[in-house]
């Protein structure tokens, strides 16, 4: 069985399309959890009227509003129990094209094999679309210059190459993260981080939804090359910096609940990235250096030793 895991807060214009695009699945054995987060519009409505018409395909999570989507997240997957073999989680204003389960779930079979009892997380593609759906761009990667080989822990400390959105998880991934802590900047960052540390981390490298672009995207794609990048980089220097140090927090956060489960080169590796955040100019580029803890894109990365 697979659980979709679908967080809503005032999501009416699209929430519709999303639900029907998931009731459409070429997969079997599939429940639709949702959870709503305070809704202010008709998003409470109109989940009831799909969870009365589809009750044994849909179930609704109660609680009081977490205030974002990355906590909506983090109870919609403590509410589900371990009666799923496998997880997915679902934005309110996308679309699942029709094979994306059965496609997600065989990379998922093939990644683990006779054993079950690893860690795994699939992630794919997505092609980026407008409000009305038309095509922005074929490939989310190449939007992003999201470059998919070897990523490894170093790599993923510093930037998460993981969308939320595409991610499917299997029952022993689940187990291992147990409750998402509040340090953690994203939950899809946070399994993948758990994902390569004690399993494997797997890409699918084909578009299975259409990622929609409006104005309220919660992160949304944005071109990561060419000097519009730079510009906007430079324009919110405190935020990046902000985002940075948080990526600090996430790496402490990760020892504090893993430290007993670690090996010694791990122990080591995330503890040289927490102190990062304290190190001057020079010293954070030789410890980038000496471990990797480099970004996807040489831009990125000369961003890293300016910004950082």
């Amino acid at each position: 069985m697979v659980g979709v895991l679908l967080a809503v807060y005032n999501g009416e214009k699209y929430l519709s399309e999303q639900i029907d695009s998931l009731l459409n699945q070429t997969a079997d054995e599939i429940k639709i959890i949702i959870r709503d987060d305070g809704s202010t519009d008709s998003s409470a409505n109109i989940i009831k009227k799909y969870v009365e018409k589809y009750p044994n395909k849909m179930q609704l999570v109660d609680g009081k509003p977490t205030g974002s989507a990355s906590k909506n997240f983090a109870e919609l997957l403590s509410a589900c129990d371990d009666g799923f073999d496998y997880i997915m989680f679902c934005d309110q204003d996308d679309v699942w094209l029709p094979e994306k389960i059965e496609n997600t779930l065989k990379a998922m079979k093939k990644a683990e094999g006779e054993n079950s009892d690893k860690p795994v997380l699939v992630h794919t593609d997505l092609k980026v679309v407008d409000g009305s759906l038309n095509t922005i761009c074929d490939s989310f990667f190449g939007f992003q210059k999201l470059i998919q080989d070897n990523i490894t822990l170093p790599k993923l400390l510093v930037q998460n190459y993981v969308t939320g959105c595409t991610v499917m998880i299997n029952r022993a991934l689940k187990q291992k993260c147990g409750k998402i802590p509040n340090d953690c900047i994203m939950h899809d960052w946070w399994l993948a981080l758990v994902a390569v540390i004690f399993g494997e981390l797997v890409c699918l490298n084909e578009p299975t939804m259409l990622y929609r672009q409006h104005d309220n995207n919660q992160v949304g794609a944005k071109a990561s090359y060419g000097i519009g990048y730079i510009k906007r980089k430079l324009a919110t220097l405190d935020e990046v910096r902000k985002n940075y140090n948080a990526t600090y927090n996430q790496a402490q956060s990760l020892l504090k609940c893993y430290k007993g489960l670690l090996n010694k080169d791990q122990i080591e590796l995330i503890q040289k990235y927490c102190e990062m955040s304290k190190m001057g100019k020079l010293k954070k580029i030789k410890t980038i250096e000496k471990y990797g803890f480099k970004k996807g894109t040489k831009l990125r990365i000369f961003g890293q030793y300016i910004l950082m």
